[in-house]
């Protein structure tokens, strides 16, 4: 992993994006619903992300594990520690600035600078048809409705059946109508979606859902994960 920035060695900020703050907060001046935050996922939110990664797969074959909308990879480098030796990380950022930045970390992952609604052709070039593990850190609730049908139709078709997606959201909108259709469109292409507990000392309070039984039609999600 890249070295801490020496003018903020304790900076929350910059230990999750490897020093590389200014191009985080470019990428989001520049395509704001794209990167969706100013801040960055913080550890809490990036370890209960990665928490699906060991044991994914089954025996024999060498899990895939990917992260659509990595950024400059604040939950990359706990999806890399987690990881099995032999696993294949993608990292998929659309935005060439956090992309070059999160290659310069040398995480031991394979960056693909690239859409996520590009994910089948990213997988089969490299070699593979479908992921163990998806893990999502996309601003759901900026998506238009048929934005996230689009994308959630695409990564449940990448896994494998017993394939695990994760995606990270902010409790602050738990209501708002976007993060409604989210959940009834998880509940459309998931058999099964447990959304978690707030992390109300997450900046901003931040909660993720665990979808798993992909292609198998499921229910919307009416619990309320901010008790």
């Amino acid at each position: 992993m890249a070295s801490h920035s020496a003018s903020h060695p304790h900076d929350p900020v910059q230990r999750a994006l490897g020093g590389g703050w200014s191009t985080f907060l470019a990428a989001a001046m520049r395509s704001p619903r794209d990167v969706g935050t100013l801040l960055p996922s913080g550890p809490e939110l990036a370890r209960r992300l990665a928490a699906v990664v060991p044991g994914a797969g089954q025996a024999g074959r060498s899990p895939v594990v990917v992260e659509v909308g990595a950024g400059a990879g604040a939950v990359t480098a706990v999806i890399a520690r987690e990881a099995d030796h032999d696993a294949m990380v993608i990292a998929v950022e659309k935005d060439p600035g956090l992309a070059d930045r999160l290659r310069s970390r040398e995480l031991g992952v394979r960056v693909v600078t690239a859409d996520a609604a590009t994910l089948p052709a990213i997988l089969a070039d490299h070699g593979v048809d479908r992921a163990d593990v998806i893990i999502s850190v996309l601003p759901w609730t900026l998506f238009s409705p048929r934005r996230q049908r689009t994308f959630l139709t695409i990564f449940a078709g990448a896994l494998q059946t017993d394939g695990v997606f994760t995606a990270a959201a902010y409790s602050c909108g738990y209501w708002m109508p976007a993060a409604r259709r989210f959940r009834s469109e998880l509940g459309r292409v998931f058999g099964e979606v447990l959304p978690t507990r707030t992390m109300w000392r997450h900046l901003p309070p931040a909660m993720t859902y665990v979808c798993r039984r992909p292609g198998v039609t499921g229910k919307d999600i009416t619990a309320d994960p901010s008790r």
